[in-house]
């Protein structure tokens, strides 16, 4: 394409949110250029490594909403790259008194019209022996939910995008966006010209929004990803075990999450769903490990009560990055001053499944269409901290 060419989009950050906004739009024969700032693949965001948690049981009715047909968005990335994405092996959901995440978990599925089987503590251990649950926790548990090959769904998405005649640069950082009816992107190898520009940067999205005038309330979060030896692997075992989510371990807030086993043999995944704050997402591994500790901690005490066949101390401990919202709520807007200037962020560690429907959402915006759904909870002005700089542009 000719260096004075105008795309109709460019989408900033390949990411598994950008890179589904991407394939979306070029699926739709729109000329759209994405940018990275890392050669790919890499490790540094939040959309590395080979395994997600996949499910439509969410407490919010308008999570809920989005999965039916962002399961049928990835069945479609999935044939088309003749991949299996998606292993249905379920997903359990165990909470304590007063179950209200479990009701609202099982209402919110039935109502999309999926199954959802309410359990006993009784029922959940004599059907998976490798869990020992307490008799006052209950289980939801969804037959049609499971986990998504992470790094398989995100380099299908890129390659699908370039197959739609999409342009992939990578190892190309974004150093300045001039907005303007014609949205000028300058990068440290080139300048590019845009019709509308889509930031889904994760963590570094201040970074790029700051000299626009805006700034979002995010906490940028090291995340431990936990893999713990199993002492009865037959247990574990992805043809006899569910992803799983433990609402409320021990009566703390934040839940822990994890996976049969999978990417390591002999190791289950079992993580922390809150992290160290780093503030700087380009410091993530100048901090000390040990600061971690304690959220490997918590894992560690439920481990200890609830896994009987897993040992209480971690193999491997690798790490990402948390975009968290103050209600972990997603942002998915315009610039409230450049209209042609779209923001995705903010995905607080639940965004990958829902990728794809994303990826439509943020295109609709961009070419100002009608959006196929309400995204009223994830409009900017929903904080009260949300800064708006007066521009000098």
């Amino acid at each position: 394409m000719a260096a004075n060419s105008v795309f109709d989009a460019c989408v900033i950050g390949a990411g598994i949110e950008g890179s589904s906004t991407a394939r979306y739009l070029a699926s739709r024969g729109k000329k759209t250029l994405l940018l990275e700032q890392f050669p790919l693949p890499h490790c540094r965001g939040s959309s590395h490594g080979q395994s997600r948690l996949v499910r439509y049981g969410y407490p919010e009715p308008f999570h809920t909403a989005l999965m039916p047909e962002a399961f049928q968005m990835w069945d479609e990335v999935g044939k088309k790259a003749g991949r299996n994405i998606i292993s249905k092996v379920g997903l359990l959901t165990l909470d304590r008194p007063p179950y209200d995440e479990m009701s609202k978990v099982i209402t919110n599925v039935r109502n999309v019209g999926q199954e959802c089987v309410q359990m006993t503590a009784e029922e959940v251990n004599k059907c998976f022996p490798g869990l020992s649950v307490p008799p006052e926790e209950c289980g939801a548990l969804e037959p049609t939910s499971g986990y998504i090959q992470a790094d398989i769904a995100l380099r299908c998405l890129q390659e699908q995008f370039v197959e739609y005649g999409g342009i992939l640069h990578d190892g190309e950082k974004v150093l300045n966006i001039q907005p303007g009816s014609i949205v000028a992107i300058k990068t440290s190898k080139n300048c590019y010209k845009a019709k509308s520009v889509i930031i889904t940067v994760g963590p570094w999205v201040n970074k790029l929004l700051k000299p626009l005038g805006v700034q979002i309330p995010i906490s940028v979060q090291r995340m431990s990803v936990c893999y713990w030896p199993v002492t009865q692997p037959e247990l574990y075992s992805a043809d006899k075990f569910p992803g799983f989510i433990v609402s409320k371990p021990l009566g703390k807030t934040q839940h822990i999450y994890g996976f049969p086993i999978l990417e390591y043999p002999g190791l289950i995944k079992i993580c922390p769903h809150n992290g160290l704050e780093i503030g700087d997402p380009d410091l993530r591994d100048v901090l000390p490990k040990e600061k971690d500790q304690v959220f490997i901690n918590r894992v560690a005490e439920l481990i200890k009560a609830q896994f009987p066949g897993v040992k209480s101390q971690p193999s491997i401990v690798e790490n990402c990055i948390y975009t968290v919202t103050p209600d972990h709520l997603f942002v998915l807007d315009r610039h409230p001053e450049f209209r042609n200037i779209i923001i995705g962020a903010g995905f607080s560690g639940h965004g990958f499944k829902m990728a794809p429907v994303v990826g439509k959402i943020l295109s609709q915006l961009a070419l100002g269409e009608k959006v196929s759904y309400d995204i009223l909870p994830f409009r900017l002005s929903r904080f009260s901290s949300f800064k708006v700089i007066k521009s000098s542009l």
